[in-house]
């Protein structure tokens, strides 16, 4: 019996309500510091900061869905756009009003600053990020994710950037990273961070991978 056919497209700013809901539905509860503080308490738990975490970069235009025959998504890959002119290394956990996902907030800011991708890209000014990848649940093992990867990198290209970006969480995610051939440049235990959530294996780490172009 063949398989159903899916279509990649670009996802449009104002697609936020239908990517949110995808993702409550098939990434928050199963990442792994999510997880690890209890971040959504019940099944109907919600958290305004990880969602608005999660949409913020939306505007660039860069996030890709795969979708099927009906225009439902079966798995999407969230990016963003980082500059080197841009950069910014201050505290942003701070500023969150979520205890939980300040802890969450902490240790992306970490990988951000400890990681110094643009001393390793001396002569890469754009990056494009992957922020988060999901697949739906029934969709798994297809292989979308490389798919979702590979027009990422498409993209990539077309906005001038010379290299990619992905910080992992998860055992999961950093086995992806090197199937698709980027390369670590950071790794750090959740152990080592005194207020970082504290995953169960075999999520013991957190890592950053860069991919040139």
């Amino acid at each position: 019996m063949s398989q159903p056919s899916y279509t990649i497209r670009t996802i449009s700013p104002d697609e936020k309500d239908r990517v949110i809901k995808f993702l409550r539905r098939f990434f928050f509860r199963d990442e792994p510091m999510n997880l690890a503080v209890n971040l959504l308490e019940t099944a109907d738990s919600r958290c305004a900061e990880l969602e608005e975490y999660a949409a913020s970069t939306l505007e660039d235009g860069v996030s890709v869905a795969a979708v099927d025959e009906n225009e439902d998504y079966v798995g999407v890959i969230i990016n963003g756009i980082a500059r080197r002119e841009e950069a910014d290394y201050t505290d942003k956990s701070e500023d969150c009003p979520n205890p939980k996902f300040r802890r969450i907030l902490k240790v992306l800011g970490h990988l951000d600053r400890e990681a110094k991708i643009w001393e390793k890209l001396p002569s890469c000014d754009t990056v494009l990020e992957i922020r988060i990848a999901s697949t739906h649940s029934a969709w798994r093992g297809r292989g979308l994710m490389r798919v979702l990867c590979e027009e990422s990198e498409r993209l990539a290209h077309s906005i001038g950037a010379s290299a990619l970006r992905m910080d992992t969480t998860s055992a999961f995610s950093a086995a992806a990273a090197e199937r698709l051939n980027y390369k670590r440049i950071y790794t750090v235990l959740y152990a080592d961070l005194p207020y970082a959530p504290q995953p169960d294996p075999p999520h013991t780490e957190a890592r950053v991978y860069i991919k040139e172009i």
